[in-house]
């Protein structure tokens, strides 16, 4: 996964992971539910005391081996449009269900769905509400066995919906500064952001930011799994309050924005950020000769292309950004990670052997090739795994196809083509405004040992004579101080950025624009 496509938290329902038991004839009417907050997913309500955690969102009975009962609640910043796609196959189906009614909670009313799921030799019972509200998706699902469907819809589903609420904002009007809601097209899309603009008339230089791989709002949510840092947010309010303006938006497709994600390469989300760049120049508050680029991850990636082929933009701030050939990138990237969460050197070898097979294949769009190459590689898997690893996959059929599918799902698209055939650094060498290249050194998804020495190289190959690359000790690729700079730890560190790294990019900006008096 590149760069952790971290957007929409889509359910993982383990539906096909899970062995069926016999019903446990338990009375789930007498569960008893506690309030809860989840600030990854901004939304409160009621949960099951005792139950585990089994994931962003989710929460598994247990109760004995091979308990089927969960409960999800989540949230997502996407139309319920966009989220059917991911929940169909989840459910074994293949198209949108009919709704079995609608069901007014306590603050949100819901579309509800009964779904009895057939898949991997079980049948599981599936109660599913969803709302769709401005900008955001609200899901709550209760799956077991069919033979507990009435206690767990009465004892759990019901009051569930009737807890269930999204969290209110904090109020703002303390702020010292403008928060200003705007949308700006590029073409047919219309992209909806937030403009904070300091205090006076200006003209205020100003600093456009672009997200990370996967759809993702203006805030930069990686809602899921417990990680609540919102790093766009920060970024704005820090930058902000110093004097200089942030334009964030919702990338096309999610939250406010139309268009399709789904689609679009990094070239043509470097499109949006240059038509954010446009609107800026005509804002009477924004100094049109001081705006710039702040681009984290993919964003940073986004800020060489667009900086090679926009005179318009005065500076670029790469946040984590790549400057070498994405296959590069995501090679490395794998082996550090599963290195890192404890992998055998055998399964570590394994997968990057599939990758590299795998890159010639998705660029000449070979599916056949790719299919087989992805079961041969799930089944190589099986092979290579222990006895209590197997007890855990009783459906091994189910799991290469969930390989497979997992293989399609990430590389049978047009941005993961594009991702394996650029190499960011050609247009680095292009670049000649300032530049300032942040990594992290325990990033463990883009590698500062990687490329930060080719972001040096190539700027200084371009006779760029105004940059500056910062490695931030112990920072992972979310700029958290890390332990080991695994994404399986982000929940687990403080949800904000280390002490350096909003002054480093704010006296850096500083040096470099005029700040209004």
């Amino acid at each position: 996964m590149f760069l952790r496509r971290l957007g929409l938290p889509w359910l993982l329902l383990g539906l096909l992971l899970l062995s069926a038991i016999p019903a446990l004839a338990q009375d789930d009417s007498t569960l008893t539910l506690t309030p809860y907050t989840d600030e990854a997913f901004e939304i409160q309500g009621v949960a099951p005391e005792g139950w585990q955690n089994a994931g962003p969102g989710l929460r598994a009975r247990q109760s004995a081996p091979g308990d089927i009962v969960l409960i999800a609640q989540q949230a997502a910043p996407a139309t319920l449009a966009q989220i059917w796609p991911s929940l169909l196959p989840q459910l074994a189906l293949s198209e949108i269900p009919e709704s079995s009614g609608t069901y007014q909670g306590g603050t949100l009313e819901w579309t509800l769905y009964k779904i009895d799921v057939n898949a991997g030799g079980m049948s599981v019972a599936v109660d599913l509400a969803l709302h769709e509200g401005e900008g955001i998706s609200y899901i709550v699902l209760v799956q077991g066995p069919p033979e507990e469907y009435d206690a767990l819809h009465s004892g759990l589903f019901l009051p569930v919906l009737d807890a269930f609420a999204p969290l209110e904002a904090a109020p703002v009007s303390d702020l010292p500064y403008i928060a200003e809601d705007v949308t700006f097209a590029n073409g047919d899309i219309t992209l909806a952001g937030t403009l904070t603009l300091p205090e006076g008339d200006g003209p205020h230089p100003a600093v456009v930011l672009i997200t990370g791989s996967g759809p993702q709002d203006r805030d930069e949510s990686l809602a899921g799994g417990g990680i609540a840092i919102k790093p766009f947010a920060l970024i704005a309010d820090h930058l902000t309050r110093a004097g200089i303006a942030v334009l964030r938006y919702d990338d096309r497709g999610v939250g406010q924005s139309t268009g399709d994600y789904s689609i679009a390469t990094s070239a043509d989300l470097a499109t949006d950020a240059a038509a954010a760049i446009t609107y800026l120049q005509d804002r009477p508050e924004i100094n049109a000769e001081q705006i710039g680029l702040l681009g984290h991850s993919e964003g940073g990636t986004i800020s060489a292309w667009l900086g090679a082929r926009n005179s318009d933009i005065a500076f670029i701030i790469s946040m984590a950004g790549t400057a070498v050939n994405g296959g590069d990138v995501l090679t490395l990237q794998n082996e550090r990670i599963l290195t890192a969460d404890g992998a055998s050197p055998e399964t570590v070898q394994a997968q990057l052997d599939y990758l590299e097979a795998a890159y010639p294949l998705v660029t000449a769009q070979d599916n056949d090739a790719l299919r087989t190459l992805a079961t041969d590689y799930a089944q190589q898997l099986l092979d290579m795994a222990s006895e209590e690893e197997l007890a855990a996959i009783p459906d091994q059929a189910a799991f290469i196809q969930q390989t497979v599918d997992g293989t399609f799902d990430f590389f049978d698209n047009p941005w993961a083509r594009f991702f394996l055939s650029y190499n960011p650094g050609e247009d680095w060498a292009k670049i000649t405004v300032p530049v300032l290249g942040v990594f992290g050194e325990l990033d463990l998804q883009v590698i500062p040992d990687q490329n930060a020495p080719a972001l040096e190289a190539a700027l200084t190959e371009a006779g760029n004579t105004d940059f500056t690359i910062v490695t931030i000790p112990q920072a992972n690729h979310l700029f958290q101080t890390a332990e080991t700079g695994s994404p399986s730890e982000y929940a687990e560190l403080e949800q904000t950025f280390d002490p350096a790294f909003l002054p480093l990019i704010t006296e850096w900006l500083l040096e470099r624009v005029t700040v209004a008096e």
